[in-house]
């Protein structure tokens, strides 16, 4: 492996994978949003691939090097400063005209762009690798943080993917993770390491609690959100609300006997 000329940058893809070893045959891990910074800490011998660790969550992996501008500290630092524009919405287009025209690039659920001020329903920005567009200024996170049911009922339906971490597709931890982040929770990445991170109830979870599951003698290695009276929202298959009460419709049965308890991430 090579030393990377740059050690950090920033995530100009929609979506970029992260995968265990520099090939596309290896499992999908996980993946990174678009605008989101990272630390670069290996490059492959030919530089198509970068061994990166997430700045979000610490996560490490190698990813494709065309999925990221290499930056300076100063600039990857300037870049957190100025991309304030926080993607609200599961998934929105950026356009090469206001109103409309061709598409620059999709963005999901929690990228960050550079965002300009509003007019007539519609705000310019600017992509980490200096693309620029529009985006319908509903798109973008306001000052009022919706509730937590609010962004579930967003996200319902949205499709399991192992290592996905976007709405196109979430696995069981990075649901939970990116929900929780906009309510102002940071949790790792992964269920088992959510899990050692958290303290377990006596009772029942309040809303925005943890649900966690297992297989007899295992990590845990399910995670839901509670949503009180029962009830947990998780990415199984699709994004669903289940309950663990046997008299309920949404009672799910193959869960049920891997119930953990209720958990609550320690501050």
């Amino acid at each position: 492996m090579n030393e990377p000329a740059a050690a950090f940058g920033v995530v100009t893809l929609p979506l970029l994978d992260v995968r265990p070893e520099p090939a596309h045959a290896a499992e999908l891990a996980s993946q990174l949003l678009m605008g989101e910074t990272v630390a670069v800490l290996d490059s492959s011998r030919d530089g198509g691939w970068l061994r990166v660790r997430n700045d979000a969550d610490g996560y490490a992996g190698w990813v494709r090097a065309w999925g990221v501008v290499r930056a300076s500290q100063t600039r990857v630092g300037r870049w957190r400063r100025l991309a304030r524009g926080w993607i609200g919405a599961p998934l929105a287009m950026i356009r090469a005209a206001r109103g409309g025209g061709a598409s620059v690039s999709p963005v999901f659920f929690g990228a960050r762009l550079i965002a300009s001020r509003h007019a007539a329903g519609w705000c310019g920005v600017e992509l980490p690798d200096g693309r620029r567009g529009y985006l319908r200024a509903s798109a973008l996170a306001s000052a009022r943080r919706p509730a937590l049911e609010e962004r579930i009922a967003s996200l319902l339906g949205s499709p399991y993917l192992w290592g996905g971490r976007s709405p196109a597709g979430y696995d069981c931890s990075a649901f939970v993770q990116q929900v929780l982040l906009e309510q102002g929770m940071k949790l790792p990445r992964d269920a088992r390491e959510q899990a050692r991170g958290c303290r377990r109830l006596a009772g029942e979870g309040r809303p925005g609690d943890l649900a966690f599951f297992h297989r007899p003698g295992e990590a845990a290695s399910h995670v839901g959100i509670a949503l009180g009276g029962g009830y947990f929202a998780h990415c199984r298959g699709r994004v669903q609300v289940a309950s663990i009460q046997a008299d309920d419709p949404l009672f799910d049965n193959d869960l049920r006997p891997q119930f953990m308890g209720w958990y609550r991430p320690k501050r």
